[in-house]
């Protein structure tokens, strides 16, 4: 059991091994999103009262973290996704681990610009 955890411990995390779990980790979440999304749209979109109580439901800070990082996980699915398909094509191959802190470094920077400049 020793040599087990010897193992899990000493193991070295790649680039690619995180850029492929974090892009399968935003599509559940912005599926999840989506489906909320439609069900919000849905059940509060029938008259104008239901609606305003959704708007200050909104405004709680919980659902400011929230759509923060569904905004940061959209940025990022759109921009790993590219870098999957220049990668498909033959180019970048060597620039993995560069294009992958560029993705995240743009993610990063679009979210904030979404979120509090707007």
């Amino acid at each position: 059991m020793s040599k087990y955890l010897k193992y899990l411990i000493s193991y070295h995390v790649h680039v690619g091994t995180v850029a492929w779990l974090l892009m399968r980790l935003c599509g559940i979440v912005l599926t999840i999103y989506l489906g909320c999304h439609l069900g919000i749209i849905f059940w509060f979109g029938k008259n104008s009262a239901s609606f305003t109580t959704f708007l200050q439901i909104s405004k709680h800070p919980g659902m400011r973290i929230l759509e923060t990082f569904f905004i940061w996980a959209a940025c990022y699915h759109g921009g790993n996704g590219i870098r999957l398909i220049l990668m498909d094509l033959g180019l970048g191959i060597r620039w993995q681990k560069s294009l992958f802190i560029v993705i995240m470094m743009l993610s990063l920077i679009l979210t904030i610009f979404f979120v509090y400049l707007r």
